[in-house]
């Protein structure tokens, strides 16, 4: 009779699997933690690189629009500029040439209006509104704007304003609205995770851009934390040159 010789079985004991489970258990809070802060640092980054192309559309259209401008107005910081139909109806270039009163135009002497302002229904959003042969089309070339002043130098000659932004990539919680004033905010204003921003209109200078977050009914200031500003001086062309002698 043969008899089959059992095979010593091996396993871990208690205390191996218990420090086997506090290691995986340490190296998965790792990766989970790494993963959280890279996601984290994702986001930043994105909405920097938004924020930044947001504030360089805005200056390249405003320098841009004011140099090609014949006239413009301000009135509660909304910059209007009348520009002059440079393409026709259907996209082609008109040629220039001097109208009755001396004044250069361009084909039958029409002009394009554009408006920029803060938009009326959320100001958050930075707007420019082209009216052309009665018809009116507005696009957001912005986001994220906490103020938007508009300081006329000279209509006949340069004009100079200044955009505020919220640092919205610096702050990634919070689910409440960005708010801003001339003043630190008082307790009264706005919900627990909104964001107050100090705008240009405020003294003193020091204070401009100061960020606050409203926690447990008040609000505190953040610090190391700032609203970006851009500034854009641009020069009109003199009407007197465009005139013919």
């Amino acid at each position: 009779m043969k008899t089959i010789a059992r095979k010593n079985l091996g396993a871990f004991t208690l205390v191996e699997a218990m420090v086997a489970m506090g290691a995986g258990s340490i190296v998965l809070a790792a990766v989970i933690t790494a993963g959280v802060a890279l996601q984290r640092t994702f986001a930043a980054v994105e909405s920097y690189s938004m924020a930044e192309g947001d504030q360089l559309r805005v200056s390249d259209y405003i320098a841009m629009d004011c140099r090609r401008a014949t006239l413009a107005s301000v009135a509660n910081n909304t910059l209007t500029l009348t520009v002059p139909a440079y393409y026709n109806s259907s996209g082609v270039a008109q040629d220039p040439s001097f109208g009755s009163n001396g004044a250069i135009q361009y084909g039958a002497g029409g002009t394009v209006t554009i408006v920029y302002a803060q938009d009326s229904v959320d100001p958050s959003k930075f707007d420019r509104s082209v009216t052309k042969n009665g018809t009116t089309t507005t696009t957001t070339i912005a986001r994220n704007v906490a103020s938007f002043t508009v300081s006329p130098v000279n209509l006949t000659t340069s004009l100079s304003c200044s955009i505020m932004f919220f640092p919205t990539f610096t702050r990634n919680i919070g689910s409440g609205i960005w708010r801003s004033g001339p003043t630190a905010p008082v307790n009264t204003t706005g919900v627990d995770g909104d964001y107050y921003v100090i705008d240009p209109t405020a003294s003193p200078q020091t204070t401009i851009g100061d960020v606050y977050f409203r926690s447990n009914g008040s609000y505190s200031l953040l610090k190391n934390i700032k609203a970006t500003t851009i500034y854009c001086n641009t020069f009109f062309r003199n009407p007197g040159a465009r005139q013919a002698p």
